[in-house]
């Protein structure tokens, strides 16, 4: 069984041992006939299951997530890809500069944002040692999501920069104080971001999902973010960017 990664390590070199597979010409003319503002990608560029299709060789997912990602920014038709290991801890910028050197001019980023943002209360799991079922002060604190999620990000991946996804875990509507009272929070939390980058919710808990929250998002300028579910290992991203004008 392949060794799981350590979502807190230090990124080790991106270009080692893992080449682009060959692209057959239906998918070059497939790639050539897209819009050029839309970019389609996945979770993340370790899926094994990708060797002849995106990698030229097998590969373990220890091995791919380390070496992968340029020979992924190769594949015509992947354009994008998601950052999920910032979930459970933001990247300084020189992490995210690596990443931008590896791939094309064109390629975007979507960028989860840390957890520390978006839970309201830290839950009763072992790996959040003395915090467990303590309040969380870094609940949508937009200071911290500037200094410590935005900053980094715009820095290190610049013009390759793609959207900022704030996801909520499951938690019950009263923790976040009713969902009129979350809808306005979240809206305060938002227009105080910096601008310059994109940004998009997404919610796991269905209460939540209100008129009240829709308009929160409208008054914001965000959009709402989902992720489509292809099969257990990938999940499928469709970026759109945003017209020269916007």
């Amino acid at each position: 069984m392949a060794r799981q990664l350590d979502l807190f390590a230090a990124p080790l070199p991106l270009a080692r041992g893992v080449g682009a597979a060959a692209v057959p010409q239906d998918l070059l003319a497939l790639a050539a006939a897209l819009p050029q503002r839309t970019r389609l990608g996945t979770s993340s560029w370790s899926f094994p299951g990708w060797s002849g299709i995106v990698y030229d060789r097998a590969a373990t997912p220890t091995t791919l997530a380390r070496d992968g990602l340029a020979a992924y920014g190769r594949h015509p038709i992947l354009r994008a890809v998601g950052v999920d290991r910032t979930f459970y801890a933001p990247l300084p910028a020189e992490t995210f500069a690596a990443y931008a050197v590896a791939v094309p001019d064109d390629f975007r980023f979507v960028v989860k944002a840390p957890e520390l943002c978006t839970l309201a209360a830290f839950p009763r799991h072992e790996r959040y040692g003395a915090q467990r079922g303590a309040r969380n002060g870094a609940f949508l604190d937009a200071g911290y999501a500037a200094d410590a999620v935005c900053a980094p990000m715009a820095l290190g991946l610049g013009a390759k920069a793609g959207v900022l996804v704030f996801q909520f875990p499951p938690q019950p509507a009263a923790l976040l104080g009713g969902t009129e009272r979350f809808a306005a929070r979240l809206h305060d939390f938002l227009v105080r971001l910096p601008r310059g980058l994109q940004y998009a919710v997404e919610l796991r808990t269905q209460a939540l999902l209100t008129l009240d929250y829709g308009d929160a998002l409208a008054a914001a300028q965000v959009g709402e973010w989902r992720e489509q579910p292809l099969e257990r290992s990938a999940i499928c991203l469709l970026y759109t960017s945003p017209s020269p004008r916007d």
